[in-house]
Order: structure tokens, then C-alpha cells, then sequence
């Protein structure tokens, strides 16, 4: 397994690094750094891990991790034949801009944004599009210019509502070194197999734990029971493919590891508050206001 820790190469004479990384697959180990994170992900769909949250993303995906949060993202689907699919990625640390610079009285909404991510914040709509903008500039400049933009995108996050928190609150204070390569493992083996029916003393042996051990064990570092967490993941690619449109609304439940069809409608309802049909509705509603 890679080193979990990761510390990014950043250069001793720089305050902070902007670096694009081309992608032909996307796989990374689930890691952590004491480091600020802002990415933005070009890539058709994967899946987004952050704390104890798995979630599908498509086109593009724009997150900002606070530091030691453990993330990372899943290729998932074919092998994308486009190119240009790439990370764009800032690491920054507190004091990177000197010593309290974010405590001060003129950075109060940006320190309370830098509070926030200590849980992760996906980044959505408008916000994402003018971040993402001001990202791919800052990769192209450098100087006192790069230190603007940084400021500018930090505080365009900082204004923004268009956010949602990933991970539970108090996450990372329950996990160690050794939980987070046993959860890696853990983590790995679920979405291999969430589209089956995953017997629990399969993952406890992944764990290397009975089957008690492993279901309190993974309550208090998840804060989901293992069930609670794995219908998550399904919903959440359910809602995907719901999203494409492309197969019926029972067929997505086979697909989705749901034996039957009253049971997935009755898991939806409970995670999402609407079935998965009025969650198709909406759908079509919202796309054709975009249309007309």
C-alpha cells in the first residue's frame, strides 16, 4: 500500500502551489496532509471519498479539504478517450502568507470558509465555474499576480452559499494511523462490491475482525452503521443513473444491489425524502426550464 501521508512538493522559495496534473485514469490511494486542498477535477465521472463519505461526481468536481482530512477519487465507468481530462490543484498552508494573516480582522469570512473545510466543501454551480477560472489563471501566472488570484478564489468561496459538507463533524479526531490504512482496505472492498450483497463476516475479514468488533468498530469511525453506509453509496449511484436516464427505474434498482424493487423505492425515500420517480421528475422539470 502507498505511504498514506502525503506531503505535496512544494518549492522552498514558494508560499503555496499550483500545479495541473494530466490524467489518463483517475485512482488515487485515500490520503491525508497537513495542508489546505482546493481541487478541481476534469474528468467525465468518478467517484469522490472524503471522510466518511462516498460520492459520485460527473464532468467536473471542484473540493477544498482542510488538513489531515483523508480523501480521494475513483475512476469509475470506461477509460475516458479525451486528453485533456486533468487535476488542477492548490495546496496551501495557514500561515502561508504569514504568520496569522487569515486571523486578522479583513479575513474573517475566509477563516470561517477554512473552518468549514476541515469536513470538506464540494463546491457547486456559478461558484464552482468562476473558482475553476480563477484557478486555471493562477496556473499561468506567477508573483505577486498568483497571490491576488489566491485571495480572490479564497474569497469568491468564502462569499459563496452554492457548498455542501462531506464528512461528519469530529471525523478525523477517531482515526489513527493504523485505522486509516485498515479503512483504506475497508473502503476499497465496499466499492468493489456495494452493487452485491455484502455479507458482514466477508468485510470483518477485510478488517481482520469478527463480525461485532467490525460493525462497532465501523460506527465509530464512520459515524454510519455499515448498512446506513452502503445504502448510501447505492442511492447515491442510483441518483446517477436516474440523472443519465438511459435504463427504467427498476432496472437501476437491480443495478444498484437491490434485490427488489419495493425495497430500493422505500431506501430512496428514506435518504433522499422523495421517491425515485419524483426524483426523475425533478430531473426533467429542472432540464427543461434550462431549455426554454
Amino acid at each position: 500500500m502507498k505511504p498514506i501521508y502525503a506531503k505535496p512538493p512544494v518549492g522552498s522559495r514558494a508560499a503555496f502551489q499550483v500545479r495541473i496534473d494530466p490524467l489518463k485514469s483517475l485512482d488515487t490511494k485515500w490520503h491525508y496532509h497537513s495542508e489546505y486542498e482546493l481541487t478541481y477535477i476534469h474528468y467525465p465521472q468518478g467517484k469522490q471519498l472524503v471522510g466518511n463519505s462516498i460520492n459520485n461526481f460527473t464532468n467536473d468536481d471542484l473540493v477544498l479539504f482542510g488538513p489531515n482530512l483523508p480523501h480521494a477519487w475513483v475512476h469509475e465507468g470506461e477509460l475516458p478517450q479525451n486528453e485533456d481530462s486533468y487535476a488542477l490543484v492548490i495546496h496551501f498552508t495557514d500561515d502561508c502568507l504569514g504568520k496569522s494573516f487569515f486571523s486578522i480582522p479583513e479575513m474573517y469570512n475566509i477563516s470561517l470558509l477554512l473552518e468549514k473545510s476541515k469536513r470538506g466543501l464540494s463546491i457547486t454551480g456559478g461558484a464552482r465555474k468562476k473558482v475553476a477560472e480563477l484557478m486555471h489563471q493562477m496556473n499561468v501566472k506567477d508573483g505577486a499576480e498568483r497571490v491576488i488570484l489566491l485571495l480572490q478564489v479564497l474569497n469568491e468561496l468564502a462569499q459563496s452559499s452554492e457548498y455542501s459538507l462531506l464528512s461528519s463533524a469530529g471525523y478525523w479526531e477517531v482515526l489513527n494511523n493504523y485505522d486509516v490504512v485498515r479503512m483504506n482496505a475497508i473502503y476499497e472492498y465496499i466499492i468493489d462490491n456495494f452493487k452485491k450483497d455484502i455479507q458482514l463476516n466477508d468485510i470483518a475479514e477485510q478488517a481482520n475482525m469478527s463480525a461485532p468488533a467490525f460493525c462497532r468498530y465501523f460506527k465509530a469511525r464512520t459515524k454510519k452503521t455499515f448498512k446506513e453506509f452502503v445504502n448510501d453509496l447505492r442511492i447515491n449511484y442510483a441518483c446517477k443513473m436516474l440523472e443519465e436516464n438511459k435504463i427504467s427505474i427498476s432496472q437501476i434498482s437491480f443495478e444498484a444491489g437491490y434485490n427488489n424493487i419495493s425495497n430500493f423505492n422505500r431506501r430512496f425515500k428514506e435518504i433522499k425524502k422523495i421517491t425515485p420517480q419524483q426524483y426523475k421528475n425533478e430531473l426533467f422539470n429542472i432540464y427543461t426550464k434550462i431549455i426554454h
